[in-house]
Order: C-alpha cells, then structure tokens, then sequence
C-alpha cells in the first residue's frame, strides 16, 4: 500500500485531513504557543531534537517533587529522550534511566552534559569552513546569466516543479524546475562518503514499502551532503562535543529528506496561485507526491541554532554543580525495562510512559537517525514492548506486549522500594489494553492512589488530531504494597447508569471534553474495582456533548 498524498495517508493512521492542515498552519504562523492551560511549550533542552512522545516536562516534575526527596533515586525504564530524568536531575534527585532505543540514551546524555559551547561554536567554525562551500556546489549554479544557489525545489512525480534560489543580490526568487535541476539532484558531482543502507521493516502503517532502505529517503544530492557532515563529525576528539554534533546530525535528517511535505493555500491573495511553504517530517517514512528537497547545509546550520539554544540551557542547569555531578547522579542504560541491571529494592520513585500498543512505533520510526549512526545493528528489536504490523515483526501482538509489559512491572516492583510508587503515562482507546494494564498493577501489588490527566505542553499533529483521540494522557499512581490479594478490575456493562453518570458530569461541567470525563469517571470506578469500556463512554460523550 502506497500513499501519494496527505489526505490519503491520514485517515489510515484515524487522523483528520483537515485538522493536519489547520494544525500545520497553526504551527507555521506560530499562533500555538500553548496547546492546554497551565503548560510550556518545547523550548531549549526540549527543543533539540525531534523525538517522538515527548512528555511536557513542567507536569512530569510536579510527580517527582510530589514522591520523592532530593538524593532519591528515580527511574524511567521507558526513558525515551529523557524528560523524565532531565527533570529529576533538575531537583537534585538521582536518575536511572533505561532505553532499547540508542538514539534515546545518546540524546539523554547529551541532554544532561554540559560542554564548553566556546569550543562547540568553534568546531562548528570548522567544520563550516571545510565543508559549507563544498556542500553549496551540489545546489550552485548560472541561471539567467547570474550565479544562483538553490534553497529548496519542490518535487512532483520525481520532476522538479518549483525551485527557491537565491543571488548576490536576493535572497529568494522562484523559478520552474529544469532539466539541470534533476542532473544536479540526481547526478552529484562530488562522491559521497559512507551513509546507511539499511533495510527498513515493511510497515503499511508507517508507509515503508517491500526491499525499502533508509537511503531511498533522501535525494543522492542530500546523501553527498549529509555523509560528508557526518564524515566530519567523526573526527571531533571530545566524546561529549562529537555527541553534540551527532545530534545535530540526526536533527537535521528529516528536513533534509524527501519526507517535507508542500503546503498551499495559504495567505493568499483572491485569484492568486497557491503559494507554496515547507511543511514538515509528520508521521512515518511517507514521501508526499509533492515534497520539498532543501538544501542540505541550511539544514544543518538551522538544526545547530537549536542545538547550541538547548546547550547553553543545559550549562546554565548544570555547569555549576559539583565535579562529577553526572557520574554520582545519572545512570544510562541502553537495554530492555524486562532485565533491569538494578538491585532489588534500590529505587524510590518511578515514572514512566510506555508504548501504548502500536501508537507509535518507536524503534521503526527512529530507525533513520540510528542507521546514520550507525546504531542500528546493536538494536535488540525483540525486546520492544510494541504492537507492530510490519510483516518481518508478526510476533509483535498485543499477546508479546502483554507478556513484556507484564515482565517490565515485576522489575519495577523488584527494584522499587516498599511503600514507594510508581507513576505511568497512559493513553489508549482500546478496551482490552485498558483492563488489561490495570490487572497488571494488581496482578504485581501496587495499588492505586491517584489518576490525573497529563496535559500536553507544545502542538502535536499525532496527539490532538488522532480520531476520538484523547487529547492527554493519564498519570496512573499506585504504592508498591506488595498486595497479590487483590481482585482484578471488571467491566461494568451497565450503558443506562453510565449515561447517567456522564449527563451528571457534564450538567456540572459543561466544558469538559471528553479526557475530563474519563478522568471523572475513573477517579470513581477503579477504586471500586470496575470501570467503563472506555469506547463507550466515547460514544456516550459523543451523543451528549453539543
């Protein structure tokens, strides 16, 4: 299965067409600042790098301030891109974190090192110096008897349409694409060193065809230019600056690639033509019909902008604490949350956010930045606790993610303390998994506390446009009581007392959505032992909301 165009391959992941675009717009002429009261946007640290499911990290420390001290040690064995451990580090409390994914633990690291930004403002000089000009050739050329340099060419059924360029006397003008802009994109004149090809898993869903590779994702002009950036990076002598740059490598991949889709119809002008804009990498490996093809070096130095912003954010944290401040407080473990290399009864708190089934495919989806690294091969895909559909994963059901996750929980109670607790993220639809992940605390002896909507802190097209998604997670809270005598939480088939308790609800609260009702309604039936299929309530709320 192939899609071509946008408003074809949303509605396969159940999102709206139409709510992408207005979100895109959104996000384009920054009037989203903010997506839910009383949270900040992505910004420094948190801006670095594209990782999927970030958490808004102002939430997150309110847990650990909540269920810990300062000198605890909390942990994230899902630690992703490592909010969770950022923020704990922030508020003086030991972290551990643990990952299957080795871009995660690579920008963790990063993200809690401060470096000396003189010296990597100084390597980015050099590495300037050496390769900005040779990378511009690749996009340099006379055109109407001046010298140009493209910028960005947009893409049509493998033809080029539509070409920005710039001169010594403009930055930008626009051109129809012509028989040398496909030379030069298809044909580079300067051989390319080493990049990744490897193979990608068949995944409908994601839009990764049969024998695809990560190299088909770019132009053979973006691959010249981004193996010689990644060439030099590798001869950077401080392991922690090299991170930095690898980072910044990884960053820049997707705007460089072939997956920026074209947006039109904006801003424009009654009886003018659709005016086109650079959209962005959105979900997946898709590659629109019409996508841009943006010139390598802008990308990265615009990529840099951001890192160096998130650095200097990183040393005003934790510049000044004392030497080793990272060795005696942060542990980094790339491997799986099922064999946790922890002691029993070792840790104080837990917050984590697992994958919830096959929302998002973390290891696929990040297979791009690990294949540039050159990480993927070390990767231990059997251990992902994931559903997938790609054909060579088959084993990856919700029966093995309901075994994994059911081996993730009794590490945690092994290694968390008694009397502690232990906080998860959640957000899911289905019926099943949700019955299913409640009987998993029981079945391990925690107990719940406290369920609270995680509000999210920056626009996400996947998070606010999903069909009957819910715009926030859960925050599910239990105390590790080591009580096995607990009965598992039921159904509740009662359609008549459930109407009524929404009508309830909303009659109080008439601006809820339908996150706060799930949130009203299970903060009343989980401790009674039951809850509501949640497809119902969506489908109640639905009926009763105007």
């Amino acid at each position: 299965m192939t899609f071509k165009r946008l408003d074809e391959v949303l509605p396969f992941f159940g999102m709206d067409f139409e709510g992408i675009v207005e979100q895109v717009n959104k996000e384009t002429n920054k009037q989203a600042e903010e997506i839910m009261a009383n949270t900040n946007t992505y910004k420094g640290i948190y801006a670095m790098h594209k990782y999927w499911g970030k958490k808004p990290f102002n939430e997150i420390s309110k847990f650990i301030e909540k269920y810990t001290m300062p000198g605890e040690v909390v942990l994230d064995s899902f630690c992703g891109s490592g909010v969770t451990l950022i923020e704990a580090l922030k508020a003086n409390r030991r972290c551990i974190g643990v990952d299957l994914n080795p871009l995660a633990i690579k920008l963790a690291k990063v993200s809690m090192t401060a470096v000396d930004i003189d010296e990597v403002n100084r390597q980015f000089k050099v590495i300037t110096k050496k390769l900005k000009a040779t990378i511009n050739s690749l996009y340099e050329f006379e055109y109407d008897g001046e010298p140009t340099l493209v910028t960005h060419t947009i893409w049509k059924n493998d033809m080029p349409i539509e070409v920005w360029y710039s001169t010594n006397q403009s930055k930008k003008k626009i051109r129809e694409g012509i028989d040398v802009d496909i030379t030069m994109s298809q044909h580079p004149l300067v051989e390319a060193k080493w990049y990744p090809t490897s193979q990608m898993f068949e995944n409908s869903r994601i839009n990764v065809g049969q024998n695809q590779t990560v190299a088909d994702l770019f132009t053979p002009r973006a691959l010249v230019g981004l193996s010689l950036i990644n060439d030099e990076i590798k001869n950077i002598e401080d392991p922690n600056i090299r991170d930095v740059f690898k980072l910044t490598l990884t960053g820049t991949l997707s705007q460089a690639s072939n997956l920026v889709f074209v947006i039109r119809g904006r801003k424009r002008n009654e009886g003018a033509a659709p005016k086109a804009e650079v959209g962005s990498w959105v979900i997946g490996y898709w590659v629109p019909e019409e996508h841009f093809e943006i010139n390598v070096w802008n990308c990265f130095e615009n990529r840099f902008k951001r890192i160096i912003k998130g650095e200097k954010e990183i040393n005003e944290l934790f510049s000044n604490r004392e030497n080793g401040y990272y060795e005696n407080n942060v542990r980094l473990i790339n491997g799986s949350a099922t064999h946790l290399q922890l002691a029993n009864d070792s840790v104080d708190y837990v917050f984590i956010d697992p994958p919830h089934a096959n929302r998002i495919l973390y290891l696929e989806q990040s297979l791009m930045w690990n294949a540039w690294l050159g990480l993927d091969k070390t990767i231990n895909w059997n251990d992902e606790v994931i559903v997938s559909e790609a054909k060579q994963r088959k084993e990856k059901n919700a029966k093995n993610y309901n075994q994994l996750l059911d081996e993730a929980f009794a590490e945690i109670s092994r290694v968390l303390k008694p009397g502690k607790y232990f906080s998860m993220a959640f957000n899911c639809l289905d019926d099943n998994t949700w019955i299913d992940t409640l009987n998993l605390f029981i079945t391990h002896g925690f107990e719940i506390t406290d369920i609270v909507p995680l509000e999210y802190s920056a626009t996400s097209v996947i998070q606010d446009n999903r069909k009957n998604a819910l715009k926030t997670d859960f925050v599910l809270t239990f105390k590790n009581t080591n009580n096995r005598g607990q009965e598992s939480t039921i159904f509740k088939n009662d359609d008549l007392q459930l109407e009524a308790d929404i009508k309830t609800i909303l009659s109080e609260h008439p601006e809820y959505e339908v996150y706060n009702v799930m949130n009203a309604l299970f903060e009343r039936t989980i401790p009674q032992g039951f809850i509501y299929k949640v497809s119902r309530i969506v489908k109640v709320c639905a009926d009763n909301m105007s």
